[in-house]
C-alpha cells in the first residue's frame, strides 16, 4: 500500500526535474523573503512618510516601468533566448533590495521601485521558459506546484516579520527584513547562473546597441501576436486585466485597513498572512489536480466563487478571528484561479509564439495597474472601504465573462 501511494507520488511529480525544478529552488528563495516584507511593505512605506495616494502613486511609477520594459523583454525572450537577460536581471533585482535596507524616507524607496522594476525586463523571458517547462498535460498540476512548493519556507515567513515589527518597531524591523531579502535574492539569482538551461536555441546574443531597435520592433511584435490570439484567449485576457486591476486594492491596502479599521496587531497581521500562504499550500497541490480534472474553465469560476464573496465580509470584518477565516478562504479562490489563468493561457498558445503572447498579455495587466493603484490611494483617502467595493463590482463583471465567453479548446497546444 506504501509502495503504491510512493509510486504513485513519484509519477505524479516526475515531471518536476530540469528547469523546472531550478525555478522552484530560486522562487523558494524569493517567496521566504517575499513574505517577509509583503505584508508589512505598505505600512513600512507610510512610516517613512508616504500618505495612501503617495503609496498608490509609487505603485503606479512600477507599474509603468515594468510596462515598459516588459516590451522589449518580450521581443527579447523570443529572438534572443530566456536564460542570460533572466540571470543578468535577477542580480539587478537584488541589488535593487538595498535601497529598501537603507531608505531614511519614502523616496529612497521610489528609487528602489524605478530600479527593481528596470531589472523585471526579463519577466517575459521567465514566463516562456516555465511554461516550456511543463508538458502541456501536467500544466494543470505543473503552474499549481510552481506556486505551492515554495510555499513551503514561506509559510513562517510572515509570522517572522510580525515578530520582527514587534520586537525592534516597524522600521527597524522592517530593515533586518528587507535585509535578508537582499541575501536570498542573490541565491535565487546565483542558482539560476548555474543551473539553468536554454530552451529556446538561438546563435544571436543580447546587444545593448540593438535594444532601441528591438523595442521598435517589439511594438509590431506585440501588434502581431494579438492577431494570433483565439477568441476565447482574448476574453480570458480581459478578465485578466480584471483582475489585475484589483490586484493594487489588496496588495496596497489590505494591510492599512486592517491596522487602521480591523485594528489588528502586528503579530496578528502576521498570523493572519502565515494562515494565507498555510492554506495555500495545503490545499494548492490537490487543487491544481481539480484544474486538471474538471477543467480550467470551471476552476476560474469556482475562484472567483470564492474570493468575491469573501471580499465583502472583509468590509464588515471588525475582529482577528474574522479576519482569519476571510484570509483562508482568499487563499482558497486564488489557489484555483492563479493556475487556472496560466493553464488556459498556456493551452491557447503555440510554443513558438508563447513569448509573445505572454508578453503582450503581462504588459496589459501591468498597464491596467497603473490607474488602478493610484486610484484605490485616491479611493482609501477618501474612505478605506471603497476601494474594496470597486474590487467587488469587478469580480462580478470577471466571473460573468468568464460564464459566458470563455471556452477551452479542443486541443491544448503543446
Amino acid at each position: 500500500m506504501v509502495d503504491a501511494f510512493v509510486a504513485r507520488l513519484k509519477d505524479e511529480f516526475s515531471f518536476m526535474r530540469g528547469n523546472l525544478l531550478v525555478l522552484l529552488v530560486s522562487w523558494t528563495f524569493f517567496y521566504f523573503s517575499y513574505a517577509l516584507v509583503g505584508p508589512f511593505a505598505p505600512l513600512y512605506i507610510r512610516e517613512l512618510g508616504a500618505s495612501p495616494f503617495i503609496l498608490g502613486l509609487m505603485g503606479s511609477v512600477g507599474s509603468a516601468l515594468l510596462c515598459l520594459v516588459r516590451i522589449p523583454g518580450a521581443y527579447i525572450a523570443d529572438r534572443y533566448g530566456r536564460r542570460d537577460i533572466i540571470i543578468a536581471m535577477t542580480y539587478g533585482v537584488a541589488l535593487s533590495y538595498l535601497l529598501y535596507v537603507l531608505a531614511p524616507d519614502w523616496r529612497f524607496i521610489l528609487i528602489g521601485i524605478v530600479i527593481h522594476n528596470l531589472c523585471l525586463i526579463y519577466q517575459p523571458a521567465l514566463q516562456a521558459i516555465h511554461a516550456d517547462s511543463i508538458p502541456p498535460e501536467r500544466r494543470g498540476m505543473g503552474f499549481a506546484a510552481s506556486h505551492v512548493i515554495p510555499l513551503i519556507p514561506a509559510s513562517i515567513s510572515p509570522m517572522i516579520a510580525g515578530f520582527l515589527v514587534e520586537q525592534y518597531n516597524l522600521v527597524e524591523g522592517m530593515r533586518i527584513a528587507y535585509g535578508i531579502v537582499f541575501v536570498c535574492s542573490l541565491a535565487a539569482a546565483t542558482t539560476r547562473a548555474f543551473f539553468l538551461k536554454e530552451t529556446l536555441k538561438t546563435s544571436e546574443r543580447i546587444r545593448l546597441e540593438g535594444l532601441g531597435t528591438a523595442f521598435k520592433e517589439s511594438i509590431g511584435a506585440i501588434v502581431e501576436a494579438w492577431r494570433f490570439m483565439p477568441r476565447s484567449l482574448m476574453f480570458l485576457t480581459i478578465v485578466m486585466l480584471i483582475s489585475a486591476f484589483q490586484e493594487p486594492m489588496f496588495h496596497l491596502f489590505a494591510a492599512l485597513y486592517a491596522r487602521d479599521v480591523i485594528g489588528v496587531s502586528s503579530v496578528e497581521w502576521g498570523l493572519t498572512n502565515m494562515a494565507l500562504m498555510v492554506a495555500m499550500l495545503v490545499a494548492g497541490l490537490p487543487l491544481g489536480k481539480v484544474i486538471d480534472v474538471i477543467g480550467r474553465r470551471k476552476s476560474i469560476i469556482l475562484g472567483f466563487l470564492l474570493l468575491t464573496p469573501s471580499t465583502v465580509f472583509f468590509i464588515l470584518c471588525r475582529f482577528f478571528t474574522q479576519l482569519l477565516t476571510i484570509y483562508v478562504v482568499f487563499a482558497l479562490g486564488a489557489a484555483l484561479r492563479g493556475p487556472a489563468f496560466h493553464a488556459l493561457q498556456a493551452d491557447l498558445t503555440p510554443r513558438d509564439k508563447r513569448g509573445r503572447v505572454m508578453g503582450v498579455i503581462g504588459t496589459l495587466n501591468i498597464l491596467v495597474t497603473i490607474p488602478a493603484s493610484t486610484t484605490a490611494g485616491l479611493l482609501y483617502q477618501r474612505n478605506p472601504e471603497a476601494p474594496f467595493a470597486l474590487a467587488i463590482i469587478l469580480g462580478i463583471a470577471a466571473s460573468l465573462i468568464v460564464i459566458l465567453l470563455v471556452k477551452e479548446p479542443e486541443r491544448r497546444e503543446a
